[in-house]
């Protein structure tokens, strides 16, 4: 699609997101900021990007606050999942900036990655720097290489950056926005478009090596597992392609969006969907093995360990299935409604999960009971 004006891109980004953030967040109450993002946990650290809009890290055992970013402004959203590298956290951001003359008030949407020390929360760098260059709101999960870091954002480009300064070194335009994130594997960024086309691009330099075009947009985060690449497209169908050349070697057709990563193990492929249904493929055919059927939508990213399969469910909490045959094995919570959009993480024998509450939940992996609880940025 080509780029007009841009005020006419974002007003073609407001068409996208607002229709399903009303689809999503439906019922679930005011929030200071936007944002379904996944936690990341190293070395005893939580680091989780919340609704009071902020970057938390907190003590794993207590949930004590260690720093939050930015220290004195909130982010008007955060739906990257932060990732860690080398004691360096990297995200993007969703933000506004308000202006107003007399009576009048204007609006402007942007998007800024940043690189933040592990330790104490300084910022290390930020993009794009100053007013000459502007972008629109960074949705997906970055992804890195030994010396660059990939995010995409929902002006329809990648940015490949430096991974120690934040300088541009390249960057990939796709013809519509890009909301998932990239993965990075033996040189080669895989990343998906609203467009509808899946890209392989060469790691260092930009240039696509092949692209695959799929029936409908594409706003989830690939999954490569060996030589093939597996993801979900609003058109209902999982795909699996080979990582080398994207031939198709398979399609599953689900009743709704397959907007959540797929998640490869075992020889298994776990495909959560918006039709309430999480799907279990043998990975080579496609063919289903078992499905399981929550009471709300799939859509957040399964996440398995040791045999079992943590799944989030849009109102309903959290679901811990047997792998091998999608028995249910505990949900939590029991009984209500607690709504999650995001994926959990897995640490030391434990679940921690951002709600849409602004909270974070810790529950025991085996038994699902909670341990703690937190609402940080509230005052106590």
């Amino acid at each position: 699609m080509a780029k007009t004006t841009k005020k006419k891109s974002r007003q073609a980004i407001l068409l996208v997101l607002l229709p399903l953030l009303l689809v999503l967040t439906s019922g679930c109450g005011s929030q200071a900021a936007l944002g379904w993002s996944s936690p990341t946990v190293d070395d005893g650290v939580l680091y989780a990007g919340l609704k009071t809009g902020k970057l938390y890290a907190l003590d794993v055992d207590t949930g004590d606050q260690l720093w939050a970013f930015p220290a004195d402004r909130l982010l008007a959203g955060i739906y990257s999942s932060p990732v860690l590298r080398e004691q360096v956290v990297f995200f993007g951001s969703y933000e506004i900036e308000t202006s107003s003359f007399l009576i009048l008030q204007s609006q402007d949407i942007q998007g800024r990655a940043y690189a933040v020390d592990a330790s104490s929360g300084a910022e290390k760098w930020h993009f794009p720097v100053g007013a000459s260059q502007e972008t629109e709101p960074f949705m997906g999960t970055p992804a890195t290489s030994e010396d660059l870091v990939y995010f995409t954002s929902s002006d329809g480009r990648m940015y490949a950056l430096d991974i120690e300064t934040g300088a541009e070194r390249w960057r990939f335009e796709s013809g519509d926005a890009l909301w998932g994130g990239v993965v990075w594997r033996d040189g080669t960024v895989y990343v998906g478009s609203a467009d509808k086309n899946l890209y392989a691009l060469d790691g260092a330099t930009g240039d696509t090596q092949w692209s695959f075009t799929a029936g409908g947009a594409i706003y989830s985060t690939p999954s490569v597992s060996g030589d093939v690449v597996y993801f979900g497209a609003l058109d209902n169908k999982v795909y699996a392609l080979n990582a080398e050349s994207g031939e198709e070697v398979w399609t599953f057709s689900t009743q709704n969006w397959v907007w959540a990563t797929p998640v490869m193990y075992e020889n298994r492929l776990y495909v959560p969907s918006l039709d309430h249904t999480l799907y279990a493929l043998d990975a080579a055919s496609g063919a289903l093995e078992w499905d399981f059927e929550a009471v709300d939508m799939l859509a957040a990213t399964p996440v398995i360990s040791d045999g079992v399969v943590y799944i989030t469910e849009h109102k309903r909490g959290i679901h811990a299935l047997e792998a091998e045959s999608g028995n249910q094995i505990w949900s939590y919570p029991e009984e209500g409604v607690l709504p999650v959009l995001a994926a959990p993480v897995i640490a030391d024998d434990r679940v921690y999960i951002c709600a849409d509450d602004g909270r974070v939940y810790v529950l025991d992996a085996a038994t699902g009971k909670l341990q703690w609880e937190t609402a940080p940025g509230e005052s106590k």
